[in-house]
């Protein structure tokens, strides 16, 4: 079969912009390309994709540039499955072109429908494309129970309709290898630094922490600041925390591990996640995690979390101390639950879920 994909998401050249869907699209197509043998994919995106990302996705995947870019997925991409139609059409974006493909739509998030404040100026277009995307679907592939459940609750989405994917962690996430060093001991968080992160709180949290402590704590905040949340300086300079935050930008995939084994926790209470990417790849290097009791990240960890009330940043507080609080043995438990819990993630199992969905669920 040929299998269309809107595969925008790769043909990104900022750094800032490798994150979320990009992620998700470059781990699928790597595994497909060692899974599947038979169908063939068209990436069809409005900028080039890198030609070393395109070698890793093995000779039966090509990248179809198509311009404009303005109306290219209500209009270019359109005309192109007329002109040339596909048999599978893959939404990697949540939302999915007018075509006479069997349509497989996925979505990652409603987070927008939850917090629509931290979507400014696009929040309408997001659940337009994705309300759209599920009456175009013949099935709608998710990434977490939570996201599923939105759907139903929020677009009355069929229920049979609805598969869950979880992503998976990759192999350079592991505990042992090079360690990152401040100076100091950290708490970490990686993550586009945009309102749904809720770091302001994080801020509040960890400022209310260092009251109570005597050590010289770091929070060290990594991320591309491509839709920076203005209320992060704010909230550093009213709780005089400048000493103690330290910013490294946009963190290199390879170069992740050795922050996260640095640290003494992963600490990402966010307002609302689809899954957690992150969450898995800080437990797969031996790390605690403190994350939010809502949405999917309670699915994600399960019992080798801290959950916390992201409003609360004496409860974000209590996570923080708790961590700091254990001994040897309790501390090594938590790692321990952690690192069991991301062997039931893997890319490998995620890509045979989508590549039975385009099969019609006959591959094993």
């Amino acid at each position: 079969m040929i299998v269309g994909v809107d595969a925008g998401c790769l043909g990104v050249s900022d750094e800032r912009l490798k994150v979320g869907v990009y992620q998700v699209a470059y781990n699928l197509f790597k595994e497909l390309a060692r899974i599947d043998r038979v169908n063939e994919y068209q990436l069809f995106s409005f900028y080039p994709i890198e030609k070393k990302i395109m070698t890793c996705f093995g000779s039966r995947v090509r990248n179809i540039v198509l311009r404009p870019k303005r109306g290219w997925s209500k209009a270019r991409l359109p005309l192109e499955l007329k002109i040339h139609p596909v048999d599978v059409f893959l939404g990697l974006s949540q939302s999915l072109p007018y075509s006479s493909s069997h349509n497989i739509l996925f979505v990652y998030d409603l987070a927008y429908e939850h917090f629509p404040r931290a979507y400014p100026g696009s929040f309408k277009k997001l659940s337009k494309n994705t309300r759209e995307g599920i009456n175009l679907a013949n099935k709608i592939l998710t990434i977490s129970n939570s996201t599923k459940n939105d759907l139903i609750k929020l677009y009355e989405a069929p229920s049979g309709k609805i598969s869950v994917c979880y992503p998976g962690v990759g192999p350079n996430f592991k505990p042992r290898g090079r360690k990152k060093s401040f100076g100091r001991p950290y708490f970490f968080f990686v993550g586009a630094l945009k309102k749904i992160k809720n770091i302001p709180r994080i801020l509040e949290g960890f400022a209310y922490f260092l009251s109570r402590e005597k050590k010289n704590y770091l929070l060290v905040l990594g991320g591309g600041d491509f839709w920076l949340d203005e209320e992060i300086e704010e909230t550093i300079k009213k709780l005089s925390l400048k000493s103690h935050v330290v910013f490294p930008g946009y963190i290199k995939e390879e170069d992740l591990p050795s922050y996260l084994r640095g640290a003494i926790a992963f600490v990402s209470p966010s307002l609302y996640e689809g899954c957690g990417l992150t969450l898995l790849e800080a437990m797969a290097c031996g790390l605690p995690v403190i994350t939010s009791n809502v949405s999917a990240m309670p699915e994600i960890v399960g019992e080798a979390g801290i959950l916390v009330s992201p409003d609360d940043p004496e409860d974000i507080a209590r996570g923080l101390r708790e961590v700091i609080d254990y001994d040897t043995t309790q501390y090594q438990r938590m790692v321990v639950r952690g690192l069991e819990r991301t062997k039931q993630f893997s890319w490998k199992k995620f890509a045979k879920g989508v590549l039975g969905a385009v099969n019609g669920n006959r591959y094993r």
